[in-house]
């Protein structure tokens, strides 16, 4: 799920008004986004990324980063050489 928009708390009435704040999602190439993840406005998953099924994306996830969690945090990464070798190769399914 991605949300890129939220009500806005902060104007004209209680408790939000009929606008909304709208903040794009940025995806790289080959990222695999696990089952159930939900991924908030104003956030960029780099390229070749890994998203754990369930997580919550708050902020930014690096190139070729293994994250996950609620929030999601990166806690490995994928082996870059072997990444841009398969890349280089065109070896996608």
């Amino acid at each position: 799920m991605m949300i890129a928009q939220n009500h806005n708390i902060n104007g004209g009435a209680l408790p939000y008004d009929n606008t909304y704040i709208l903040k794009d999602i940025e995806i790289g190439d080959n990222v695999w986004l696990g089952n159930r993840v939900i991924i908030l406005g104003g956030v960029k998953i780099g390229e070749g990324a890994v998203i754990q099924a369930g997580s919550v994306v708050v902020s930014d996830i690096p190139t070729l980063a293994i994250a996950g969690g609620h929030p999601a945090v990166v806690f490995s990464h994928r082996d870059s050489e072997h990444y841009f070798r398969l890349k280089n190769e065109e070896k996608f399914n």
